[in-house]
């Protein structure tokens, strides 16, 4: 047992002995200096304009609530049986019938039919382009024109913003009528879940705007329909005797500046609105807004993307300053 303890510790000593050195020789091996290696080198992306953190404006968002308002929930339609929906026993969303619709915790809902046509929604780049450009009143003139005719509607009911996107339009339009809340319906996710916080009296629904509406008729004083396809007999359903449709389109010479990166406005377009429209639909009022912009190379960048054209531009081309002209017609008409 001696033996071996004597020779276990001699074994210790010189493994310590061996990795011991001078004091002056350790300083001189941390001093010396370690060999340079080649730079790495990442591939940077293209520079893309910053996503919008915020809505419309801070004062028109609501606290997160996770919730449809209530009051609104009468106004929507069962997309599957069109029973007129309620909150069942303070919980979830559903209709007579039995059909349960759960709410999205950003505070939507999705009301689409179990069958329905595969088309494109907004993606995020689009929608995101779209708060950018629409949050440096670029589009203001619009905004006044649809505040001034939603504030001067006498019939009772909501404000209907059909293809509204993330609820610019909506949102300025509840802003000058403190009277009225309205429903933001748009097939974009997306969009909607901005939509859903861009004002108090404001609910979202994801929805097919070419079907059957999920709401309920009589039930809107004033759809808005801001360079959206058109739905003549759902609108006509939808609107309470005395409502009125407001519809925004473009005219010829709207963002020709941009035509060769932007999809050609018709030059039939006020022809063909009408025949989207009539017999159904008679026009009270037409008013043609033309304006210039001055837009930075981010705004030219989001005006082309925020729409169809950004399925046909490539993603990293960029863009000039320019200064473009914008040209719409807000008309406004009643169910003959």
């Amino acid at each position: 047992m001696i033996v071996a303890t004597v020779s276990s510790i001699a074994c210790r000593v010189r493994a310590a002995t061996s990795t011991w050195a001078p004091a002056s020789a350790r300083a001189s091996a941390i001093a010396r200096p370690m060999p340079e290696l080649p730079p790495v080198t990442r591939a940077r992306r293209p520079s893309r304009p910053k996503s919008c953190s915020s809505d419309i404006r801070p004062g028109y968002r609501r606290p997160y609530a996770g919730a449809v308002r209530d009051d609104l929930l009468p106004v929507l339609a069962c997309p599957v049986c069109a029973e007129p929906l309620a909150r069942v026993d303070g919980g979830p969303v559903g209709c007579a019938s039995g059909h349960r619709f759960d709410e999205a915790k950003q505070g939507h809902l999705t009301l689409l039919p179990a069958k329905r046509r595969a088309l494109t929604a907004d993606t995020p780049d689009m929608v995101d382009a779209r708060i950018r450009f629409f949050g440096r009143g670029h589009y203001a003139p619009v905004e006044r024109a649809l505040a001034e005719v939603v504030a001067g509607a006498t019939a009772p009911g909501v404000v209907l913003d059909v293809g509204s996107g993330p609820g610019t339009y909506l949102a300025h339009v509840l802003e000058a009528a403190d009277d009225r809340t309205g429903v933001a319906l748009d097939l974009s996710p997306v969009a909607i879940r901005r939509a859903a916080r861009v004002h108090a009296r404001a609910g979202a629904v994801v929805g097919d705007v070419t079907e059957r509406l999920p709401v309920v008729g009589d039930a809107v004083a004033v759809v808005l329909d801001v360079f959206a396809p058109r739905n003549r007999r759902e609108y006509a359903r939808v609107l309470h005797p005395g409502g009125m449709l407001v519809v925004v389109t473009p005219r010829t010479g709207h963002l020709a500046e941009l035509a060769e990166a932007t999809i050609a406005v018709d030059p039939e377009k006020e022809r063909r609105l009408r025949e989207s429209l009539e017999p159904t639909f008679v026009q009270r009022r037409s008013d043609d807004l033309t304006w210039t912009m001055d837009l930075s190379a981010e705004d030219v960048h989001d005006v082309v993307h925020m729409g169809p054209s950004h399925h046909h531009v490539d993603p990293d081309r960029t863009f000039a300053p320019a200064s473009v002209t914008a040209a719409v017609t807000v008309s406004t008409w009643t169910v003959a």
